[in-house]
């Protein structure tokens, strides 16, 4: 999570930026598959300035994604989460896609990632 989005739409920075990076399976750490270390996946929310197609059903969605965290010092803590509900809800279907990395030490290259286009509310 990281509260200020990492990545920028039009010059706009939001609210919050989630970010879930995803090594294939089976693999030995750092072994490229088809070119790629790993995917990752951000969703950005915003307070204020989201998407207003988004439905009440998917508002509940994300509602029940975030209250199921305890947040202690910006570090969600979390037992049993909702994530497979939110990402069917996320459209994938808009969204931009690039060779990057991770933004955290040790900030992997060769990271294939999809940022979503939506900006969901929080």
């Amino acid at each position: 999570m990281h509260a200020g989005s990492e990545h920028t739409i039009d010059g706009e920075r939001f609210d919050l930026e989630m970010h879930t990076v995803h090594f294939p399976a089976d693999v030995e750490p750092g072994t490229l598959v088809d070119g790629y270390i790993a995917s990752a996946m951000g969703l950005i929310f915003s307070v204020d300035n989201y998407d207003w197609s988004v439905t009440d059903e998917q508002r509940e969605i994300i509602d029940r994604f975030f209250d199921n965290m305890q947040w202690e010092d910006s570090n969600p803590i979390v037992d049993e989460i909702a994530y497979g509900e939110l990402m069917e809800m996320a459209n994938f279907n808009k969204r931009w896609v690039y060779r990057g990395s991770v933004t955290t030490p040790p900030c992997l290259t060769d990271v294939y990632w999809n940022v979503l286009s939506t900006i969901y509310p929080i």
